[in-house]
């Protein structure tokens, strides 16, 4: 009885109420993927703190790189106008050589910064590559190559630094190969650790099973797979790198003068800090704010690539 109730409760179906749907070809050249830039832009609209870091940042660079437009010459004298204050002509005021400080800030900008970018470029390559090795091949590699950074790591770096740089040639390319070669060290740490978690992945175990050559792996695979957390230690070593350049010569060990840098501008505004601190205000802020800003985007880079931060 309850089948036949059941039966003749049943209604069918009347199939003009459904409306086929036909997947629609994509046109070519668009893609609904979301890119990286997609997300850099994502996570600088939601930290204002960021964008304001990223602006003070192009500033600063864009007007270091426009320095020879400058109608003051960074080394010319003028005793006559020395300690002058912030004027629409000094914007910096002058020093005690009446050179024009805020062109001397511009063309230590250039140094600054050319030691922090040209200096991350070689650690960061060479840790990587390091750190790459080390974590793939693993076993004796791998426990000599830490065992040497570890007793790297296990000497005062600045220490090593300025002995180092006391017998070498003074210069920019100088100042530029000591950074680096003490640099490379954290990146190493951190890539090596990516390497040995991403060598026991899917995708790197069916590469070698199909044969695929190991240089073809660490550069096609697994280097591209951590290029996030590159990306941040890059930030970090520039960043290290212009402290580094400024505290050796602010101690005298950096650029030789003439030739300015935020440290060697500190180091002569040290004897005009009581009568004058706004010579060592204006290069203690550069380093401040290019500093932070380089530490403020790298967390940001970091959570728009990452892909397990991204949401």
């Amino acid at each position: 009885m309850q089948s036949q109730n059941a039966a003749k409760s049943y209604t069918p179906i009347d199939p003009a109420r459904f409306r086929r749907v036909e997947q629609q070809p994509i046109p070519a050249g668009v893609s609904y993927e979301r890119g990286a830039f997609y997300h850099i832009l994502a996570s600088l609209r939601q930290n204002k703190l960021a964008v304001i870091c990223l602006v003070l940042l192009a500033i600063i660079t864009i007007a270091s790189l426009l320095a020879p437009l400058s109608p003051y010459d960074p080394d010319t004298y003028d005793l006559m106008n020395k300690l002058a204050p912030p004027s629409p002509q000094h914007l910096f005021g002058t020093d005690e050589l009446g050179r024009d400080y805020f062109t001397r800030a511009l063309y230590g900008g250039r140094v600054s910064l050319a030691v922090g970018f040209f200096s991350m470029l070689v650690s960061v390559t060479l840790g990587t590559i390091i750190g790459t090795v080390s974590g793939y091949l693993g076993g004796v590699v791998d426990m000599v190559l830490m065992r040497i950074l570890d007793i790297v790591m296990s000497v005062p770096t600045f220490l090593l630094i300025i002995i180092i740089n006391a017998y070498l040639k003074p210069g920019l390319s100088t100042m530029i190969f000591i950074i680096a070669i003490f640099a490379w060290m954290s990146v190493a740490r951190v890539v090596r650790a990516e390497t040995m978690s991403l060598k026991e992945r899917d995708f790197v175990l069916a590469a070698k099973n199909l044969g695929t050559s190991h240089l073809v792996i660490l550069f096609r695979h697994i280097i591209p797979n951590m290029s996030s957390s590159i990306i941040v230690a890059a930030s970090l070593s520039i960043a290290s790198a212009i402290l580094t350049e400024s505290s050796l010569s602010f101690l005298g060990f950096g650029v030789r003068l003439p030739t300015s840098s935020w440290g060697s501008m500190l180091q002569s505004a040290q004897g005009q800090i009581l009568y004058n601190p706004l010579l060592a205000v204006f290069p203690g802020l550069l380093i401040l704010i290019t500093v932070l800003s380089f530490n403020v985007l790298g967390d940001i880079l970091r959570n728009a690539l990452e892909p397990k931060l991204v949401k």
